[in-house]
């Protein structure tokens, strides 16, 4: 399993922005999950993790996933077999298989068994989110905005792209995610622990510094050299952008 995460590892996740995914991993290696989790985070979904295939079959059919990726090779029940199962149960959520086998007819079988996509590892982490993100358009959803506008600042989340008065921003993908957060809720006041729990994915001490020190670099970012400031620290209940005077 080493090789395989060295591998993954080798490309950083792309700096893009899609609608919010929630997903499950079913992945029995502890390193290739970790990292496979953090990294989906780090673009902007949810994703939950199961270490075997009975666990992973369980939240699988109680949970509301927009994609599975399923490894192939699961103790106490195979990658197959989980799938399969949701099959037979109505459940239709787009599942992706991972394997270490990648004959075509390991192929053919993975896909007959209700797979709706197969990765042979190792594999790219850009390339396994492309596929991700094209099962879940296939599955349809709620249409989401795009694009995110407070005066003159624009936030395209598709391109990954931060403009201010036609101006590029450079933003790191924290300080993009932070300032997406914020311009959706644009006009609420948005408090510390909605930016621990939905920015940094933590559920500790809302009093960490963390988030001073990045809306710090952020308000450097996309007010300095500006007429008006966009990001308002609101005394003593936490932040919000909106146009206007301070």
């Amino acid at each position: 399993m080493v090789s395989e995460v060295q591998s993954i590892r080798s490309e950083a996740a792309p700096p893009r922005a899609v609608p919010e995914m929630r997903l499950l991993i079913i992945e029995d290696d502890r390193e290739s999950a970790d990292y496979l989790v953090k990294a989906f985070r780090e673009v902007g979904h949810v994703a939950d993790h199961a270490a075997d295939g009975e666990e992973g079959f369980a939240l699988a059919d109680s949970g509301d996933y927009d994609v599975l990726v399923v490894d192939r090779m699961l103790p106490k029940r195979d990658g197959l077999s989980v799938i399969g199962g949701l099959r037979e149960k109505g459940n239709r959520t787009p599942a992706l298989i991972l394997s270490a086998l990648g004959q075509v007819d390991d192929r053919i079988k993975g896909l007959r068994a209700g797979g709706d996509d197969y990765l042979p590892k190792p594999y790219s982490f850009a390339e396994l989110l492309a596929r991700v993100e094209v099962l879940s358009r296939r599955q349809g959803g709620p249409a989401e905005d795009t694009t995110y506008r407070v005066g003159d600042l624009e936030l395209d989340r598709l391109s990954h792209g931060v403009t201010r008065g036609g101006q590029e921003l450079i933003l790191q993908p924290r300080e993009f995610r932070l300032l997406e957060y914020l311009m959706k809720h644009a006009g609420q006041v948005v408090t510390r622990t909605m930016l621990l729990e939905n920015v940094w994915d933590y559920h500790f001490d809302p009093q960490t510094n963390v988030i001073d020190v990045h809306i710090s670099r952020l308000r450097s970012k996309i007010d300095k050299g500006f007429d008006r400031p966009l990001l308002h620290t609101i005394r003593g209940a936490g932040y919000m952008v909106r146009d206007g005077v301070k």
